[in-house]
């Protein structure tokens, strides 16, 4: 991190002017740096693009040593909160939706046990989704829908292709919502949405009934977004769930 050069980019004084942390202070210099980044953003004293103190100052202010806050700034740098320009400064960065997925990913990798949890929280997300859909959605999406549909009626028999029409299905229903929060709940754990599609999608190959029931329901799923019908909407892609679950229960329950 640099001085403040003689450009007229505003600094923001949040970040500095309340705090006065001792460097012997728990919790460690990482972690007391990254709460206050926290707790600042989420209050608005700083925003995307905010340039932050020098170094020099930023570092009395805190109360640790230079060369710790180097350290941290490089850090946050690598998860993407800061962006840091030589001979500009350190700036806030926009919100890095590939590094909420890439946390995401690690989290789950190393937390297998949370595969269960994950699939209640997709249930939950397009429950909601396709309620909004249903009166948020407009021509643009049904399109989408359409088109992914189409490709799931013509790739039963492809497991990795009907996968992709899946998940390109169902994640066209959360962005018909219209709703970018729910939106980016969904895109940050798409990586592993995505793969339980083609889990599934090949797990159920060879099985051409439970294939066109689950076809079936995604036309009706999309008739009832369609014809703008929410109770109808989400009473179906409970059904879905309620169907794909059953299907797999079977399949783990089968001998060798």
């Amino acid at each position: 991190m640099t001085n403040d050069t003689a450009d007229h980019t505003p600094t923001n004084p949040g970040f500095s002017d309340k705090v006065g942390v001792k460097a012997s202070a728990e919790p460690r210099v990482f972690e007391q740096v990254f709460r206050l980044f926290k707790s600042q953003l989420v209050s608005g004293e700083l925003k995307p693009s905010d340039r932050l103190l020098p170094e020099r100052e930023l570092a009395q202010k805190l109360g640790v040593s230079r060369p710790s806050l180097r350290e941290v700034m490089r850090a946050l740098d690598l998860l993407g909160v800061v962006e840091i320009r030589p001979g500009q400064g350190t700036f806030i960065r926009r919100p890095d939706l590939s590094i909420l997925q890439d946390f995401f990913g690690l989290v789950l990798a190393m937390e297998p046990t949370l595969y269960e949890h994950l699939m209640e929280t997709r249930i939950a997300l397009e429950c909601r989704a396709i309620r909004l859909a249903c009166r948020q959605g407009n021509p643009e999406d049904h399109a989408r829908l359409s088109e992914a549909l189409h490709r799931i009626r013509n790739t039963v028999d492809d497991p990795n292709m009907g996968a992709e029409a899946d998940f390109d299905f169902h994640a066209a229903i959360v962005r018909a919502s219209q709703n970018q929060v729910l939106l980016l709940m969904h895109e940050a754990i798409a990586a592993q949405l995505r793969r339980s599609h083609h889990e599934r999608r090949e797990s159920l190959r060879g099985t051409s009934e439970t294939q066109m029931l689950l076809t079936e329901d995604h036309v009706r799923i999309y008739d009832a977004i369609r014809t703008g019908d929410p109770e109808r909407a989400e009473m179906v892609l409970k059904e879905h769930y309620s169907l794909a679950q059953r299907a797999n229960e079977k399949l783990t329950a089968r001998p060798g």
